[in-house]
Formats: structure tokens, sequence, C-alpha cells
């Protein structure tokens, strides 16, 4: 599970900027927290050898939470306060683009990756 989590904590570091800077141009720079969850979630539920939903909504969380102080902090004002002032798809876009990319990564692990053989021959060639 530890390879899974810092999978997808480095691909959501990298497509944070990157759709940022995709959709910026576009008006849709709202949708970047939604964009780079999905993509790190996606390689964390692909990875993970068992449900990724949890840890990924908690990885959400710490990096929300985290991103919500510093800033507030850098403005001097409320945390609520600047919750409340960004558009809804940046304050819960991250946590629904981190359950659809753990739930859509591992619906394509249990497609696309050979399972193990266990001991009554059954697995890989199923």
């Amino acid at each position: 599970m530890t390879k899974a989590v810092i999978a997808a904590i480095i691909v959501y570091l990298l497509a944070d900027p990157l759709s940022d800077a995709v959709l910026e141009p576009f008006g849709l720079g709202y949708l970047h927290a939604f964009t780079a969850m999905l993509a790190g979630m996606l390689i964390g539920g692909y990875l993970a050898p068992r449900s990724f939903i949890g840890p990924a909504l908690l990885i959400t969380l710490v990096f929300s939470v985290l991103t919500y102080v510093l800033i507030a902090r850098g403005r001097g004002q409320p945390v609520l306060e600047l919750i409340a002032e960004q558009h809804l798809m940046v304050s819960l876009g991250s946590f629904a683009g981190a359950a659809l990319g753990a739930w859509l990564g591992m619906q394509a692990q249990r497609r696309w990756r050979p399972r193990p053989a266990t001991a009554d021959g059954a697995g890989a060639g199923e």
C-alpha cells in the first residue's frame, strides 16, 4: 500500500500545476484540483493491493487542510472564510476526483493486471 500512496502523491503533485496550466486558459482553473486528484488516485488505485478509496480520501483531506491552512495564514484570514470564497468545485472537487480516480484505478487493475496463481491453479489464466 505504501508504494501506491507514494505514487499517488507524486502523480498528484506533478498533475496539479500541469492541470492548472492547461485548464486556466479556458477559464476552467477551478477544475485543477479535481483533475489532479483524479490522476494521482487513478495511479494509486491501480497499484494498491486492496481498496484504495479510503486512503485516497485521507490523502485528499490532508492535502486540502494543509493547502487551506497555509494559504489562509499567508493571507491573514480565517480558514473557513477562505473555503467559503472558493468555487465549490475547488472545495469538493478534489474529494470527488480522489474517489473517482481510486475507483477507476481499482477497476483498471482488476481488468488489466494479471492475477497471481493460487495453490489450486486458478489465477493468471482464468
